[in-house]
């Protein structure tokens, strides 16, 4: 899964010049602010909504002709929840952080087929993510990173809701496949959907669907790094977070 990410030193320029195959706007916008700890959307105090925390991650959506950059709240917020987290019927929050694709039947929940249908996909940017060993307690978390590119292009879906103060937002959810053997060396049983190059990133915003899906596949394990994180990266929104050294270079402005 993913549920934890890094947004740093993402430049928009850097990212359509390693994706060449997709064709961005005449006129960029500013950066995505660059964090070490991005976690969905969340209540401080789940019985009081004004405690809400909106978190957001880079996206590329097609627009016409152009794919374009824009922030995405996380998660992916569904009709049947406008403008607010979901929840059961026991007003508990459901997760819609990621799109677990299914190997069976309808490829996935109910939930996310709406803008599965509608070709409502988008591509995801991040530095990289997190993910945490379950076979041990407490869980160590771990950040994995691409060894040959500048950041990863994960595949996402996504649809607009309506705020509660009026405004319209994108939201979006992270797919997920099977885990390569790199994750599972590491504890963890699901992966982020990674596009492997720019032409795949091209091709998941404007394939049919028959060619989107058949990207949604383990990444390769020789080009994808891993690194123990302290174990301050759990909580939600910490920025003080000692980066190991292969990640403090990642992160570093370019010259």
């Amino acid at each position: 899964m993913c549920g934890k990410t890094s947004t740093v030193n993402i430049k928009w320029s850097e990212v359509y010049a390693y994706a060449s195959a997709l064709h961005p706007p005449s006129t960029l916008p500013a950066d995505p602010q660059g964090r070490i700890n991005v976690s969905p959307s969340r209540l401080r105090r789940k019985s009081e909504p004004d405690s809400m925390v909106w978190e957001s991650l880079p996206v590329i959506h097609r627009d016409g002709e152009t794919d374009r950059p824009a922030e995405a709240l996380w998660p992916f917020i569904p009709a049947y929840s406008e403008g607010r987290l979901p929840m059961n019927k026991e007003g508990r929050l459901i997760s819609t952080a990621n799109a677990r694709l299914r190997t069976e039947g309808r490829p996935f929940a109910p939930t996310f087929m709406g803008a599965w249908n509608a070709g409502s996909r988008v591509v995801v940017v991040v530095s990289w993510f997190y993910e945490f060993d379950s076979r041990v307690r407490p869980q160590v978390p771990y950040a994995v990173f691409p060894t040959d590119a500048p950041c990863w292009l994960m595949a996402g879906l996504a649809r607009r809701t309506v705020l509660p103060d009026g405004d319209a937002r994108l939201t979006v959810a992270v797919i997920t496949v099977n885990p390569n053997e790199v994750l599972k060396s590491v504890g963890h049983n699901r992966s982020p959907a990674l596009l492997r190059s720019g032409d795949e990133a091209a091709r998941w915003l404007r394939g049919q669907r028959d060619e989107a899906q058949a990207l949604l596949r383990p990444y390769p394990n020789e080009t994808m790094g891993v690194e123990s994180i302290p174990m301050g990266i759990k909580i939600p929104g910490n920025e003080n977070v000692d980066l190991p050294a292969a990640l403090a270079k990642r992160g570093q402005p370019d010259d």
